[in-house]
């Protein structure tokens, strides 16, 4: 087999290779493994087909790789449309229809979730496109830089839609396969130079590594420009990304009406977050049917009583529905609705939404003392999903979280401690973050939260839960609409309230064993905060409904000096600061040295080459000259070329050996061949000797041959 052939199998065999650990990439969308390894069971048939005809066509290896692209995807997806195992037009009608039904899981779906057929068709779709347009592109002269920006879009987008980076093996993967193909890029002649190419490849490899451990987070920016009407609740992506610029929106609207029985307004939950992986909290992937949570559970001795809200919805077309917590009933609906597993709210199924829907709400109101909430005992180890924290809590959050707890000797007492302190020395401002740059519900942005002492609901609904969990509390977050404002005097039906798309809140609940999920909300001016009545002793005053827990009684005229301590130690402690500068730096001096490493390996190529021809001597000659500012004439003459080297001041004497060798080689063939190796790196030598300071620095760190 010849060495093209070789060629052509090994490239074909280092794409397949990136493009399969490249779907690594999406493993934190998906659960399970069966997405996998269907794709992997289209993307291999197509990189064999493409393989074995570049063996004997090359040039038909992408339009048959496409071919075969089509006919492996119908096999796996649509099988019952071919004829004899032919794809025919219904085959790609009916694939087009599949993969439009993977919109509507991608819209009202939350990461992670068990992809149906139509999603695991879209993976694959783009997985064996971009395989097949790589190995293209593997066949051009800019490979290297046109892979390496298709392998970065490949990387980013599963990335931008998990907030999470890659694993450490895709990057590592990745950027294996792109050595290679730099390192292959042109043909090898002589001994391998392993010094300079050991060095860069080692440091690309580590960088890879690196860069998902002290890369920075990817976070979700906001802004106030060009922000459309709310769909907060209509989309895939985590809800509490889109909660805090629907709540710059310029122009609030009335989202819905609703009244009530009860005696003062009603939380509408809409989504329940109990996964948190240090960047942002992320709805639960179960669902299904289940026990009504808060009320199965609910101990008898628990005081309760029933409440019926109707809700009108006014202006939200979504596919959660806003319901008080815990519900036990909902009349009126119209279309296919689910209970959702993890915090018992409601979500539509297929084309059914909120929108114009009118329906009524039987809920439960438990009203436990004070007495018996800090009797409870903790969740068991079931709950420990709702206590899990990443591991490198920055050392500020947890300090606060025990400070403010102070000597609290139970869960209720510790999170009414911790929210009083929200409530109180916090200030609520949905501009500041996005001014001072710490938007978002991540820990770095949590830190720098408690430090300025300011933000929106999900700063404050977010550090509660974490500080919670800091605490071993079992925590989670609400995602809905916080009470509004009273529009009718109270009637026969109950109060009738407004709720518009400013009331978009988030709060923090926790679990106490024998009552369930009890609301906490640290946001102050917004909502009550929780606080259960205290059991009245018999003879003392009727005033004392409820009693300040002991870590709240402290002096808070020190509260600046410690804080300030505890930032500065926390600072001192986490180092996130440096990160991105770090990163930035060696991804700059690493891209920076790639050219001076590529130049040098091409200058070792041709000194190792020379041995045995001048021409690879004569080609470096041309390319130091040229790197320097001296371009040589393609009509002219290597004679005449080394009387124009000789006007900057290069040693004749070895320049002209090399000459005479290149005319031999060129003019006379076969003879013995004369190695001129000695005479060519003094030629190279004088060149660079005869060249200013700042000419030879330029030389080294952009060299122009590179361009060629």
């Amino acid at each position: 087999m010849s060495r093209t052939r070789l060629d052509e199998l090994s490239d074909t065999a280092v794409v397949l290779f990136a493009s399969a650990v490249l779907l690594g990439g999406f493993a934190p969308l998906f659960d399970g493994t069966r997405w996998a390894v269907t794709v992997l069971s289209v993307l291999v048939p197509v990189g064999a087909v493409i393989a074995v005809v570049r063996l004997r066509a090359p040039t038909w290896g992408s339009p048959l790789g496409a071919v075969a692209a089509l006919v492996m995807l119908t096999w796996v997806f649509v099988p019952g449309t071919t004829v004899l195992g032919i794809p025919t037009p219904r085959s790609l009608g009916a694939l087009v229809d599949l993969l439009g039904r993977s919109r509507t899981v991608i819209v009202e779906e939350v990461a992670p979730i068990t992809p149906p057929d139509s999603v695991v068709l879209l993976v694959a779709s783009s997985v064996v496109v971009t395989f097949v347009l790589a190995d293209a592109v593997a066949r051009q002269t800019w490979r290297v830089p046109l892979l390496g920006l298709l392998w970065a879009t490949m990387l980013v987008v599963p990335s931008v839609i998990s907030m999470q980076m890659p694993a450490w093996w895709v990057f590592l993967g990745t950027a294996a396969a792109w050595l290679w193909l730099w390192w292959s890029e042109s043909p090898h002649v002589g001994v391998l130079p392993t010094g300079a190419a050991a060095l860069t490849g080692v440091g690309a490899l580590l960088v890879a590594l690196a860069l998902p451990a002290v890369g920075p987070d990817i976070e979700p920016t906001s802004s106030d420009f060009g922000v459309a009407e709310s769909q907060v609740f209509g989309t895939g992506i985590n809800p509490m990304i889109e909660l805090g610029r629907n709540l710059r929106q310029s122009k609030p609207r009335r989202v819905l009406t609703y009244s009530t029985d009860a005696t003062s307004g009603q939380y509408l939950k809409v989504a329940t977050l109990r996964q948190f992986n240090g960047r942002t909290w992320s709805p639960s992937p179960v669902s299904g049917d289940l026990d009504i949570e808060g009320v199965d559970d609910l101990q008898q001795t628990i005081e309760t009583e029933e409440q019926v809200t109707r809700v009108r919805i006014e202006s939200l077309r979504s596919s959660y529905l806003p319901v008080p917590y815990p519900a036990t009933q909902i009349r009126g609906l119209e279309g296919d609705w689910q209970w959702l597993r993890d915090g018992s709210t409601v979500r539509a199924q297929g084309r059914t939404t909120s929108e114009d829907q009118t329906y009524t709400v039987t809920s439960i109101d438990r009203r436990p003392t004070a007495e018996q909430i800090r009797r409870a005992d903790p969740g068991g180890r079931g709950l420990d999903a709702y206590r899990t924290l990443p591991d490198r809590v920055p050392g500020l959050v947890s300090r606060l979280a025990r400070e403010r707890a102070g000597s609290a000797t139970n869960d209720y007492d510790r999170m009414v401690a911790l929210q009083d302190w929200l409530r109180t020395d916090f200030s609520y401002s949905v501009e500041a973050p996005v001014a001072e740059g710490y938007d978002g519900n991540g820990l770095d942005v949590m830190e720098e939260f408690l430090r300025q002492q300011t933000g929106y609901c999900v700063h404050f609904a977010s550090t509660l839960a974490v500080m919670g969990r800091v605490l071993d509390v079992p925590t989670r977050v609400a995602v809905g609409y916080a009470p509004g404002d009273s529009v009718v005097g109270r009637s026969s039906s109950g109060t009738t309230y407004g709720v518009d798309s400013d009331d978009l809140h988030a709060w923090t609940e926790v679990y106490f064993d024998g009552i369930g999920w009890v609301p906490f909300d640290a946001t102050p001016g917004i909502g009550e905060a929780t606080e259960f009545a205290e059991e009245v002793a018999e003879g003392e005053g009727a005033g004392q409904d409820s009693e300040v827990p002991e870590s709240d009684a402290r002096d808070d005229r020190t509260l600046d000096a410690q804080d300030d301590e505890a930032a500065a130690a926390a600072a001192e402690e986490t180092g996130s600061s440096w990160r991105p500068a770090l990163l930035a730096i060696a991804v700059l001096a690493v891209l920076g040295a790639v050219p001076g490493v590529v130049r040098q390996l091409r200058r070792r190529r041709r000194f190792s080459a020379g041995q045995d021809s001048s021409e690879p001597l004569w080609s470096e000659i041309a390319d130091t000259a040229r790197d320097l500012g001296i371009d040589p004439d393609p009509a002219e003459t290597p004679r005449g070329f080394a009387r124009r080297l000789g006007d900057h001041g290069v040693d004749a004497t070895p320049l002209g050996e090399v000459v005479g060798a290149v005319e031999r080689d060129r003019y006379a063939g076969g003879g013995t061949v004369t190695s001129r190796v000695a005479e060519a790196r003094q030629v190279v030598e004088s060149l660079e000797a005869s060249s200013d300071r700042r000419t030879r620095w330029l030389a080294r760190v952009m060299p122009r041959s590179l361009l060629r």
